[in-house]
């Protein structure tokens, strides 16, 4: 348990998953499989975001599934006409009550993973926002999680009225994990390939070693797993297995790399917000519901 202040979406994914790896966050080590950490907090100064998922060897067909997944449209609009209701006139001028929408539950064994989102505006914090996740895989999963709620906040914020740059965002995670599968890659992508080479020569020639040479079982599991994947092509069963192993060929230039899917282009497809603003807002539909909010 523990709470990170970071920068920005960039500076929270590198700076999370370095702690965790280099600096032993983690609380748990599940076989050699993945390494966990719970009831973190990370508080972001701002929702700007670099990330690119081409970089993560991801498709356009990955950001559709995601607003099929996570979005309904109607919760969406309903979060915006609130807050739109309290920005034109509703109460103070300095506080917006924090506004609430909920993302689309799976029906699969363990649940959607992020569940929920609210946005608001206080003399402390300006405008904020507070995401729920009930578990994320920090090296893949949770990197294109952080580019959808920056698209989503910056749709959100041409409506309302903020950028993506003045709002603060608080992210609560009950549970975080790297998984062996991508934890490679995840060091690759953070400038320290020559830390899994160096280590791997002196995991394989035990003479080399210094007294005061030592790895965690995750370590040793990531340096085992880099050579036996990225470096000799095993464990390629399945796509989830293929996928960081192919970005780090497209790195080298191993690979033909895929068509470039740019954060800063991406949209919220077949979603009007304005649309389902009006459609929230307008009394005959009741969506506040009589005598106030539902």
């Amino acid at each position: 348990m523990f709470r990170m202040r970071c920068k920005n979406f960039d500076d929270g994914y590198f700076k999370l998953n370095n702690y965790l790896f280099f600096n032993i966050g983690y609380d748990m080590v599940r076989g050699t499989v993945t390494s966990h950490s719970f009831h973190d907090e990370l508080i972001f100064e701002t929702a700007s975001c670099g990330l690119n998922m081409h970089d993560i060897n991801y498709t356009i067909s990955k950001w559709k599934m995601l607003i099929n997944l996570y979005l309904d449209p109607k919760e969406l609009g309903l979060m915006c006409a609130r807050l739109l209701h309290y920005r034109n006139g509703k109460g103070h001028k300095d506080y917006i009550p924090d506004i609430g929408m909920q993302f689309k539950k799976r029906r699969n064994v363990s649940g959607s993973c992020l569940m929920s989102m609210t946005v608001g505006f206080n003399p402390t914090d300006g405008w904020h926002c507070e995401v729920f996740s009930r578990a994320s895989e920090l090296t893949m999963r949770w990197y294109v999680d952080l580019i959808f709620v920056h698209v989503l906040l910056r749709e959100i914020g041409k409506v309302v009225g903020f950028t993506v740059n003045n709002i603060k965002v608080y992210w609560h995670m009950v549970s975080t994990y790297q998984s062996i599968t991508s934890m490679p890659w995840f060091v690759i992508m953070a400038g320290k390939e020559e830390w899994l080479c160096s280590n791997l020569e002196l995991l394989n020639n035990p003479t080399l070693r210094t007294h005061d040479w030592e790895l965690t079982k995750w370590q040793e599991a990531t340096v085992k797993r880099f050579e036996k994947t990225y470096l000799k092509g095993d464990y390629q069963n399945f796509k989830v297995q293929r996928r960081p192993m192919e970005a780090y060929l497209m790195l080298k230039g191993e690979m033909e790399r895929k068509d470039p899917v740019w954060t800063k282009d991406l949209t919220l497809p077949d979603i009007d917000i304005n649309q389902e603003v009006d459609f929230a807002s307008d009394p005959e539909n009741d969506c506040f519901g009589k005598g106030g909010y539902r």
